[in-house]
């Protein structure tokens, strides 16, 4: 089944329940209205969604003119690969300092402060890594 259809059979339940209601119990006239309009809503949304069509990626809802791109492709995998690796390093650094504090007896892995102890050891090893970069770099140069 397709979504169109699943929509389609979901309104029409509703339509027949509503009117199913209308004529199996002696409602009054302000229950009825609602029910009407309801139906009427359900009839509505339907009709909308058969008029609906999709649009591709690159046009503007608002305007169905085309868009066209603010950067360029390259320029922006650039920096997303860049991104992903910089995640990925930090997921990992979490991970070796979770293990790395799981081990340690004296630390309770549910206490309050443990995220704060994790924050701590992560920056650390951060401003390690970065003073490594730093000689590294001063080395090369000298």
């Amino acid at each position: 089944m397709n979504t169109n259809r699943n929509i389609y059979v979901f309104y029409f339940t509703v339509i027949l329940l509503a009117v199913l209601a209308m004529m199996v119990f002696d409602l009054n006239i302000i229950i009825k209205a609602i029910l009407c309009f309801l139906i009427f809503s359900c009839l509505m949304v339907m009709r909308s969604i058969k008029r609906a069509y999709d649009l591709t990626d690159d046009i503007d809802p608002d305007t169905l003119e085309t868009v066209t791109p603010l950067a360029d492709e390259n320029v922006i995998g650039e920096e997303k690969r860049s991104h992903d690796s910089n995640l990925d390093f930090y997921l990992n650094l979490l991970i070796e300092t979770d293990e790395e504090l799981s081990n340690d007896p004296s630390v309770d892995q549910k206490s309050f402060s443990y995220n704060v102890q994790l924050n701590r050891r992560i920056a650390e090893r951060l401003e390690s890594i970065q003073r490594k970069d730093q000689e590294h770099v001063e080395n090369t140069n000298n």
